[in-house]
């Protein structure tokens, strides 16, 4: 995972160092360049690289045809003028710009300031992801539409998603960085926004799904139980078993009564209970007054927000981890 931190006061280099991230752009300053400014704080996870972007004040970015990617824009406030292709959008913090590879693209903004949200995504990725999901090969490129609405429904739940990436960002040392936390959370930004967004496979990805049988299902189990620390993604998961995303998905519904990352955490859990039964030497038990203890066996078990393992624990168990980390002792 590759971090980039900066803030640089000239143009050429501003330029430069966010093509690199995203894609090679024409910078026009369109205010006193005197007072130019940009700062930048970016991931390469990958198949998606995601950044948080401020300018000092107005400026307009143009591309060629991203031809390599897709991408997803938010500012975090004010509002930008932005199209790919012919389409045009303002994108606020209410709806994104979504930008395909077959178009050049325009953004121009930051007059009164602000942050974006920028999320691009390399096409195998996105493609292969789909085409998955629908069940059906793609072939070209996915006709997105230009906007996505994310103040309900599936675009609610999207940036939902998405925003995690952002708390990524800025802070890429924190919980959020582990493998088994990052790879599903990318896994799922990417399944959400094809749910979402406005495209040609819609159709198929609500169309009825095979039936997975109860043997692929009970394989994708053991799994799950047998080595709940990978980084699991249902597609690494539905490919194990062979079946597609989609089938798996439904299958765990019906046999499981639960989706398969909702039944990896449960599995998690548990093992994070067994360590905290087995954590009854000094050090461990030193460190439940500050609750350092429960944190790292939760962190360790991909659970980053510290109230809902709590809360998810006291719900199975009817006690607290700390509670169960004493009774250790």
């Amino acid at each position: 995972m590759d971090a980039i931190r900066l803030h640089v006061t000239e143009p050429d280099q501003a330029r430069e160092i966010c093509g690199r991230v995203y894609y090679p752009h024409r910078l026009t300053v369109l205010h006193d360049p005197t007072g130019f400014a940009m700062s930048l704080s970016a991931l390469n996870l990958g198949s998606v690289a995601v950044g948080l972007l401020r300018y000092a004040g107005e400026v307009c970015l143009e591309t060629a045809e991203l031809e390599t990617g897709y991408e997803v824009n938010v500012p975090l406030s004010g509002r930008l003028l932005t199209s790919s292709g012919p389409a045009e959008v303002y994108a606020t913090p209410h709806t994104a710009a979504l930008y395909r590879p077959d178009a050049r693209t325009r953004l121009q903004g930051w007059a009164d300031g602000g942050e974006l949200f920028g999320l691009k995504i390399a096409r195998p990725a996105l493609e292969t992801r789909l085409a998955d999901l629908a069940g059906t090969p793609v072939r070209g490129v996915v006709r997105l539409g230009p906007s996505l609405d994310l103040r309900a429904g599936a675009g609610r739940r999207w940036w939902a998603l998405a925003r995690a990436l952002a708390a990524l960002t800025a802070d890429p040392d924190g919980p959020l960085a582990q493998p088994m936390v990052v790879r599903p959370l990318v896994d799922s930004v990417l399944a959400a926004l094809l749910y979402a967004a406005d495209h040609p496979f819609r159709a198929a990805l609500a169309a009825p799904c095979p039936r997975a049988g109860t043997a692929a299902v009970n394989r994708a189990v053991d799994l799950l139980e047998a080595e709940p620390d990978k980084p699991w993604t249902v597609v690494d998961l539905a490919r194990r078993v062979g079946l597609s995303t989609r089938a798996l998905q439904y299958g765990f519904a019906a046999q499981v009564g639960q989706s398969p990352m909702a039944y990896l955490r449960q599995v998690r859990l548990r093992r994070a209970d067994a360590d905290l039964r087995a954590a009854a030497d000094t050090a461990a038990g030193a460190a439940v007054g500050t609750g350092r203890g429960v944190a790292a066996i939760a962190s360790r078990w991909g659970f980053t927000n510290f109230g809902r393992f709590a809360a998810a624990y006291r719900a199975r168990y009817g006690r607290t981890p700390s509670e169960t980390l004493r009774r250790a002792r």
